[in-house]
């Protein structure tokens, strides 16, 4: 079976859909959907825009953990500046980075590798070309290493879930301190279930110098072979809701692995989990909480449901004003433009 992935204008057309151009919200449906006026449909959604709750419509690029199946976490010692966190949002490796306060350092950084070789190539490179300063001058960096091909979960949106019960216990959803009116809301849950979203298949056509019937058969052979999802929106800072604290843990479960696995995938507080093995802990796993008490109950619910099962943990906390980055949109593109480059 041929690869999707060598094929030029199946890379060519997934620059556009992974970054979103030619992908919108169908306002008039929406509207619809919603029994309101289009006019209002509009300014409800650019509301929500502007106030760094929803980004617009994409298609999520599900080959990315295939293609970049190394999975880096760096605590490091990085010194605060402007260069520097260009460096974050700019490289094509660097899928987040975080400030933190763990012991000597100051940064996290969660970064994707198609593996160890290409890695170490990359850390030797970016400080012989001085973007960030040699190692003598910092504490050394502590990496732990994941696969990305173990991921059991990955559903950023499955926070939804979480704020749909929230709407319905108190009649009202808070994000970055806005408060979301009933209509607001279901449009936020609509829009990131992937409906009322529509591909203008015309202009990528033109785009890529080819036939609407094109465009539209490759993108959904594209979905077939599970190179890409189906469109929808996401929160800017995708692993997190606006205002809300990500926690990433690793644990060590010495038994009931199965068990504890499955309540993961149910769990919506899990945004993405993984089997590992990095020291003692066999398993990695992301969750986003309003608060830290909220956190510590969740874990406490855990140490309850799995007495004698959970051993070590490590948790990072990080809260969402200490976000320097979080664009897996620019490490995809940066996956598509190298495939690109090895056709030519």
């Amino acid at each position: 079976m041929n690869d999707p992935l060598n094929d030029e204008l199946n890379l060519r057309l997934l620059r556009y859909l992974v970054s979103g151009e030619g992908v919108k919200v169908n306002i008039s449906a929406l509207a619809r959907s919603l029994d309101i006026h289009r006019a209002t449909a509009k300014k409800k959604l650019e509301y929500l825009y502007e106030h760094g709750i929803l980004n617009p419509p994409l298609y999520p690029f599900d080959a990315l953990f295939k293609e970049y199946p190394l999975l880096v976490i760096v605590e490091a010692d990085m010194p605060r500046s402007p260069e520097i966190t260009d460096f974050y949002r700019e490289d094509s490796h660097i899928f987040a980075a975080f400030s933190c306060m763990e012991g000597p350092y100051n940064t996290l950084l969660i970064e994707f590798f198609k593996d160890l070789e290409s890695y170490h190539s990359w850390r030797e490179k970016i400080v012989q070309e001085r973007r960030i300063p040699a190692r003598e001058w910092r504490a050394p960096a502590n990496a732990y290493i994941f696969s990305n091909k173990l991921t059991f979960k990955y559903d950023p949106n499955c926070f939804i879930n979480v704020l749909a019960e929230e709407f319905k216990e108190r009649q009202q959803v808070i994000l970055n301190d806005i408060v979301l009116d009933p209509t607001e809301f279901e449009l936020l849950k609509m829009l990131m279930k992937g409906e009322c979203i529509r591909t203008n298949e015309s202009l990528l056509a033109r785009k890529l110098s080819s036939n609407r019937k094109t465009i539209g058969r490759h993108i959904e052979s594209l979905i077939e072979a599970g190179i890409i999802n189906k469109p929808r929106c996401i929160f800017p800072n995708l692993f997190i809701p606006p205002g809300y604290n990500l926690v990433v843990s690793k644990i060590e479960v010495k038994s009931h692995r199965k068990e504890f696995r499955e309540l993961m995938i149910k769990d919506h507080k899990v945004s993405r989990a993984l089997s590992a093995s990095t020291g003692r802990y066999n398993f990695l796993v992301f969750t986003a909480f309003k608060t830290i008490e909220d956190f510590f109950d969740w874990g406490e619910g855990l140490y309850s449901r799995f007495p004698d099962s959970i051993g070590a943990v490590s948790n990072t906390i990080l809260s969402s004003k200490m976000i320097h980055t979080i664009m897996p949109q620019k490490v995809s593109i940066g996956m598509i433009e190298q495939r690109l480059r090895d056709l030519e």
